[in-house]
């Protein structure tokens, strides 16, 4: 094996990571918890534009199945990447509240995307909310169909460039090329 097929490989698999990460961070993913609370919290931010703002970030405090602590934040989204259009964090903290106060203590399916990372202090965004029973078991069916339609259109482009590439027989025509420019020195 050469050192380009290496290259190649290697820009490859660090390609297939990159984009696995941004799908694995943007895709909703969803967590079957019990809320134990809510927080609101004043953040400061510098901006370069207009000097520092302030925000206030509403938490979603919960517990998993197996008893591993959650956070996780509730801003819009807006109409800002990732596109999931949320305008309603407001309402979601409400249902929360809700959810914390009933003394059934209710599980709840929570869809989210993001991260926790902790040395940063960054949390997934909840998304939605839903009373679900504790055994509830998701299906990511929207990730399922969006990741194989992705696969299939890629499978579609490379195809299409490798006939697109056959078709017009580059090397070929490099050699074409090479011997009328030979031809045309040898004349002279």
């Amino acid at each position: 094996m050469n050192i380009a097929n290496i290259v190649k490989y290697i820009l490859l698999t660090a390609l297939v990571m990159v984009v696995g990460m941004f799908l694995h961070y943007n895709l909703p993913r969803t967590d079957v918890v019990q809320f134990t609370g809510t927080d609101v919290k004043r953040m400061d931010r510098k901006d370069p534009n207009t000097g520092s703002s302030t925000r206030d970030v509403r938490y979603l405090n919960a517990i998993t199945r197996t008893g591993k602590i959650r956070v996780f934040r509730n801003e819009d989204t807006g109409w800002g990447w990732p596109p999931y259009f949320k305008f309603d964090s407001a309402d979601l903290s409400a249902e929360v509240q809700s959810l914390v106060q009933n003394p059934d203590k209710p599980w709840a399916r929570v869809r989210y995307y993001g991260w926790r990372i902790k040395m940063i202090s960054v949390f997934p965004n909840a998304i939605s909310v839903k009373v679900v029973d504790k055994n509830y078991t998701h299906i990511p069916w929207f990730n399922i169909i969006f990741v194989t339609l992705l696969v299939i259109g890629l499978i579609f482009a490379i195809r299409f460039f490798r006939a697109l590439i056959g078709r017009l027989d580059l090397g070929e025509r490099f050699r074409e090329i090479g011997r009328s420019a030979d031809d045309h020195n040898n004349q002279k």
